[in-house]
């Protein structure tokens, strides 16, 4: 390792001292070399370190500048260090430096350094071993190191886990729904059938309510035509009933019977008469037969398996039409004897 230094040529004024801070070493620390340095200021003069012949177990950490001073007759004296390390114990010599100037070499003293073990059984502030700390342990520090490192990917697996379950789930099931059990809808023909019952046991036109028992007569009618051939006999007069009857396949027979009822029911509501009771009967027994005549034919029943019972209405006779007393029901001949 060579450094440069400001020096004279004349070999007389060039000098170079070395000397130790301390000749005793203590391993792993360091220590100085210093040099004293006796230079001329107008010329430069090279500073040599034999590195070859500098012990290897001696280190050469830094370089320190010190200060320089003219001393006069145009020479400086110039003060530098060489901080040195060793961590192998022993004596070791330290090569002379050289200060060349030109053809003209001056060296420095050698140096004799001894590098000493480290006196463990000396060393005074070395504390004791402490007692391990308790400290507080959280729920987490009972977890294993993997789960506590990679928790946030592993919620967030199963987060998209359960999402594409769940989706999948709601794409395949079966969606089970509460039927509540609708009650079957009665056909156009027994509802009618049970709505002129029910008009019979009211007995309008027996308490002289004739106009009120002719206007029900008339709307169940209307009602059975709808729901049965869809007829919106609703909106229509009578005659316009009459004619959709007759233009009407099924109903241009019974339509004869549509006829009477329509008849007495106008000359009831509008002409405010009253018919005698054989007609409110009649009118009766009109709609009824309408009814029976037009209902759906019945869908065969499979063999051995029993059908609810239909709903049939009940003609009223007409006073007229009693039998007479005397009459023998069974054998249809006339018996005048009263035994």
């Amino acid at each position: 390792m060579a450094l440069a230094l400001a020096a004279g040529t004349a070999h007389a004024q060039l000098s170079v001292k070395a000397s130790l801070d301390s000749t005793r070493l203590v391993m792993g620390h360091i220590t100085a070399v210093r040099l004293d340095i006796v230079d001329r200021a107008d010329s430069p003069a090279t500073l040599l370190v034999d590195k070859e012949q500098m012990p290897p177990q001696v280190e050469p950490v830094d370089w320190v500048d010190g200060d320089t001073t003219d001393i006069g007759n145009g020479l400086v004296e110039i003060k530098r260090a060489l901080i040195i390390q060793s961590f192998d114990s022993g004596v070791y010599t330290l090569p002379p430096f050289c200060l060349v100037s030109g053809r003209d070499t001056v060296r420095s003293n050698k140096l004799t350094i001894k590098v000493e073990p480290v006196d463990v059984s000396q060393m005074k502030d070395i504390n004791p071993i402490a007692d391990a700390i308790d400290f507080e342990k959280k729920w987490y520090d009972f977890l294993p190191d993997w789960l506590v490192d990679y928790w946030l990917w592993m919620l967030l697996a199963v987060v998209v886990i359960a999402g594409g379950v769940a989706a999948y789930l709601i794409a395949t099931r079966k969606v089970k729904v509460n039927i509540i059990p609708q009650k079957k809808k009665l056909p156009p023909y027994e509802i009618a059938v049970r709505r002129l019952n029910a008009l019979k046991e009211a007995g309008l036109w027996e308490r002289g309510q004739e106009k009120d028992y002719y206007t029900r007569l008339i709307d169940i009618l209307r009602d059975y035509l709808q729901e049965r051939f869809g007829i919106n006999a609703m909106e229509m007069t009578s005659q316009q009933i009459v004619k959709a009857l007759s233009a009407n396949e099924a109903t241009r027979m019974p339509n004869r019977h549509m006829r009477n009822i329509v008849e007495i029911a106008d000359f009831v509501k509008f002409a405010k008469a009253r018919p005698l009771p054989d007609d409110n009967v009649k009118a009766f027994n009109n709609a009824m037969q309408f009814v029976e005549e037009t209902r759906p034919a019945p869908e065969p029943e499979a063999e051995g398996t029993g059908g609810s019972a239909a709903v049939t209405g009940t003609p009223v006779p007409a006073p007229d039409q009693a039998p007479s007393a005397g009459t023998n029901l069974k054998n249809g001949k006339e018996d005048s004897s009263c035994n």
